[in-house]
């Protein structure tokens, strides 16, 4: 909160009641709030004994509080036909109120070249969620929902208005801004997909690997179908100078000392579909393993630290525990797939066997592995 030049803090608690309050009626402005909402909204209401007297003393703090911070003595809120509004003596520039009122000047205009300039502006108003350190609040919790919807609107509005008008660097920026405040709803796909409308695939390839990282790791997600469409598209444009093949061919080659081959779920997807394409061509037997991570009861871990820790070690027991020629990928941050090439369903059992046992030399009782398996002929019968 800013009065003229100067920066105003009300308090040493930044949320405390009497600020929330504050916050709470410039936040709903013209609607307007009833005393039993507002007390609603900021109390366990069974906790009080007295919720007109506790509402009349958040009043009384908010206004001695307001002139010691060096703001003017008015009453900020003021109190119309049984409902509680902003202080009209005061007035208020409030971004909320900016961003909405631009989003609803953006629904009613009919120009799409104006739409679309208007709801830029809205993007440009909007850096970051709402009261985030009174979030768990629940009428800051409803009110970022309804933000964060009409921030969204404005995103795919405008995104889809500049790759339409082939203004590709505008589409980047703008999903670039959504992918900074909201990096876990996969704005990243449509910024690889600006980045591929520039033939910028290097740089959509490593925006790529970093977001298929961040869901991997972070929050144990396989990528999007968009973020594999854009997989897609990338591999068929990324291409090499002219080399000679035995430039190629080295290349190409990996360490032959190297284990069992570990690649990213895309990769694997790949690999998955060639071997199917051939395995009766070539009359080899191509079975898929599921391994499931579970704790010492066969349950999901819900500590993700733990989590985070016991999939790494499984990982490195599925490396140790395969043939060279055996095929894994994470699928999820408590899942992997395994292709095992030339099998059948006793080496299934064979192989889940060794990464258990590996598993419980490592971690012990802490942690178990649920496994199920199928063949890629019986797959493609199903299909």
């Amino acid at each position: 909160m800013r009065y003229g030049d100067q920066e105003i803090v009300l308090g040493r608690n930044t949320t405390a009641k009497f600020v929330q309050l504050l916050q709470l009626v410039w936040l709903y402005g013209d609607r307007g709030l009833s005393k039993p909402q507002i007390v609603r909204e900021l109390y366990d209401v069974d906790d009080l004994s007295n919720p007109n007297n506790s509402f009349n003393n958040l009043l009384f703090q908010l206004r001695r509080q307001t002139v010691s911070a060096g703001l003017p003595k008015e009453d900020y809120i003021i109190r119309q036909n049984k409902l509680y509004y902003p202080d009209p003596a005061i007035p208020l520039d409030i971004d909320t109120q900016r961003f909405e009122h631009l989003i609803q000047e953006a629904e009613k205009e009919k120009a799409p070249e104006k739409k679309y300039d208007l709801f830029r502006q809205a993007l440009q108003v909007y850096h970051g969620e709402l009261l985030p350190e009174s979030a768990t609040q629940a009428w800051v919790v409803t009110e970022s929902i309804r933000m964060q919807k009409l921030f969204e609107e404005a995103v795919r509005y405008a995104g889809a208005y500049a790759k339409k008008t082939k203004d590709y660097d505008a589409m980047f920026h703008i999903y670039e801004h959504a992918a900074r405040i909201y990096p876990d709803d996969d704005w990243q796909a449509d910024q690889i997909d600006a980045l591929i409308c520039q033939e910028e695939y290097q740089q959509a390839y490593q925006l790529y690997d970093q977001t298929v990282r961040l869901y991997s790791e972070e929050m144990g997600l396989p990528p999007s179908d968009q973020m594999l469409a854009n997989y897609r598209k990338m591999s068929q444009k990324l291409t090499n100078q002219e080399s000679r093949i035995t430039e190629i061919q080295s290349s190409l080659q990996e360490d032959p000392d190297t284990g069992a081959y570990f690649t990213t779920l895309p990769g694997f997807i790949d690999i998955y579909r060639v071997l199917e394409r051939n395995m009766q061509r070539l009359g080899y037997s191509v079975y898929l393993l599921l391994c499931t991570l579970a704790d010492y009861e066969g349950k999901p871990f819900m500590n993700r630290e733990k989590l985070e820790s016991r999939s790494k070690t499984l990982r490195q027991c599925i490396s140790s525990s395969l043939r060279r020629g055996d095929i894994f990928t994470r699928y999820s941050s408590s899942q992997y797939l395994i292709l095992l090439v030339g099998s059948d369903k006793e080496g299934c059992n064979v192989v889940a066997g060794r990464i258990s046992k590996k598993l419980y030399t490592i971690e012990g009782s802490k942690a178990s592995v649920h496994y199920s398996n199928v063949s890629l002929a019986d797959l493609s019968k199903i299909q």
